[in-house]
Order: structure tokens, then sequence, then C-alpha cells
């Protein structure tokens, strides 16, 4: 019976691999027709750009340590982003976001100083609307990028891991974790490989990195799970930080694979679990700017279903 057995198990195996082959495949046509991967003239796609490269600008204004010259490729690159977005949509508010952030840039290279650009913010403002109403702490939740100087408390940090531990998972199965860097060599080696922290970064007293232990999924059905839960999992580990009075920035782990798994046999983290994003976190100076980011209106957002044609 044994090799019997055995044939069955490899052949299910087989059949296991082939299905998650397959739906990976199917999963990388579907992102090649629906992203702006191959479609860059497309709306939707266009708005993307412009958004993300006004945001590039925008961010430029609030580090720091902004100097008049910073970002001029970005700019360069978002004027010619929206004069395609014009002809296609119109002057729209993503057009209008975009000039606006030109506006802003233009003031600062006049001789205007950054601070005067961002979006003011006071610490006791922040921290009393982020103690006071969930709205109050949605709204005032911002990515700082201006760090008062100092350690942050560890015992904040705990309180709020044991929120973000609270978060809806899947079938309960809990997969959310935070690594947490401190000490200045390690935050440094946790920052290496993640592209969007220049400038900042390094003032940041703690940075954690959020994964989803992928070994608490089962099926090829499931291979997407893990975002889903890391994403709720890191939004409550966000308000929770928030709640305790700290400044926080979300710092995407776009990365290709390989990079991936330098990444976590360079920290430590084990290779079954996918890292989800990282989060740079700090002690909120007295007064400080953040970037202006506009959101969509209500009406993009909330739809109603066969309400689309």
């Amino acid at each position: 019976m044994k090799p019997l057995q055995s044939l069955y198990t490899m052949a299910r195996n087989l059949k296991r691999f082939w299905l998650n082959l397959r739906v990976h495949v199917d999963d990388a046509i579907t992102f090649a027709r629906s992203s702006g991967l191959l479609q860059e003239d497309q709306p939707g796609v266009l708005a993307g750009h412009v958004l993300k490269t006004a945001h590039r600008v925008d961010k430029g204004l609030s580090l720091p340590d902004s100097q008049p010259g910073h970002g001029l490729q970005a700019a360069q690159l978002l004027s010619r982003q929206l004069q395609g977005h014009l002809r296609h949509s119109g002057a729209d508010w993503v057009w209008q976001s975009g000039r606006a952030a030109l506006a802003r840039r233009a003031r600062h290279e006049a001789g205007v100083p950054a601070s005067e650009l961002g979006v003011a913010m006071r610490a006791r403002e922040v921290q009393e609307a982020a103690s006071g109403a969930f709205p109050e702490l949605v709204r005032v939740r911002r990515s700082v990028r201006q760090f008062a100087p100092g350690p942050v408390c560890i015992e904040s940090l705990k309180r709020a891991c044991e929120l973000a531990a609270l978060s809806p998972s899947a079938c309960n199965r809990s997969g959310g974790r935070v690594w947490v860097a401190t000490e200045v060599e390690q935050r440094r080696r946790v920052l290496a490989l993640q592209d969007g922290h220049q400038g900042f970064g390094e003032q940041a007293a703690a940075v954690a990195v959020v994964t989803v232990d992928t070994s608490a999924f089962h099926t090829v059905a499931e291979r997407h799970q893990a975002w889903v839960d890391g994403g709720l999992f890191a939004m409550t580990l966000l308000y929770a930080l928030q709640h305790e009075g700290l400044g926080t920035c979300c710092l995407n782990w776009c990365v290709q694979p390989s990079t991936d798994r330098r990444f976590k046999r360079s920290v430590g983290i084990p290779l079954h679990e996918t890292v989800v994003m990282l989060i740079a976190i700090g002690a909120l100076p007295d007064e400080f700017t953040v970037a202006h980011s506009p959101r969509r209106p209500l009406d993009e957002v909330m739809h109603g279903l066969g309400s689309h044609t």
C-alpha cells in the first residue's frame, strides 16, 4: 500500500501545483489586460500617472529640508502628463490637482518656504483629534515625513500592535505580523531596499514591517488573501499608532521577487511570510507640514450595483 499511497500523493501534489501555475498565469494575463502595463493611453491609466507624479512633486515640498530645484524632473514629467490627460479627460479634478502641485512648486522656486506650501499641522491638535471620535482620527491621519528627534515608547508600539491583532481575517486565521526595527543599524537594513523613504526615512525612530504568514492559507483560491488580511491589519495598526499620538508614513513594498527574498534574508523575516508594506514611525514635532493629498470625490468612490453600463 505504501508505494500506491506515495504515487497517489505525488499525483495529487502535481495536480495542485499545475492548478497553482495555471491560475498565476491567468492572474498575469488579467493584470496585463486590466492595468496600465500595456495600455498607457487609457483615461484611467493617464489619471493614475498624473496623481502619482503630482504626489512626487508635493512630497518633495513636505520633506524636512526641501530646497529649490528639488523635483525638477518630476515637475517636467507632470507637465507632459497633464497635457495628455487634458486631451482625454478635460480639466477634471485630477488635472486640477496636478496643476495645483505645479503651482506650489513654482512658488517654492520663487522663494516661498516649503513650510508655507504644505498642509500645516500641529502636534497637539493632531493628538487631541486622534484621541477623540473615530471620524476625527481618520480625518487627521496623514503621512508624516517630518519627525521629532528621540525614540518612540516601546509600550506605545506594543499597544498599537495589540489592537492590530484584533483585525478581521479570513476564517480568523490571524496571520498578521509586525517586525519592528528601532536600532539605527536595524532601520538602515530594513530601509536599504525600499524605494520611497529618501529625505526623511533616517529621521524615523522606528520602522515596522507588516507581513502575513502565508502558511495560514491552503488553497489556490486563497492566493491573494494575504494582501486582503494584511491590508486590514496594516490600516488598524496605522490608526492605533495615530491614537498613540505618533506620526507614521506608509512605505510601499513594490519589488521584484528576487529583491523580496533578499530583503527577508537580510533582516531575518521567514520566507513563508508575505511582506505587505513598511511603516516609518516617529514622534511628531510641535509644528510640521504634510503633502497635499487630494482624494477622489464620493461619486467616484461609492456606486450602486447595476449603475455601470
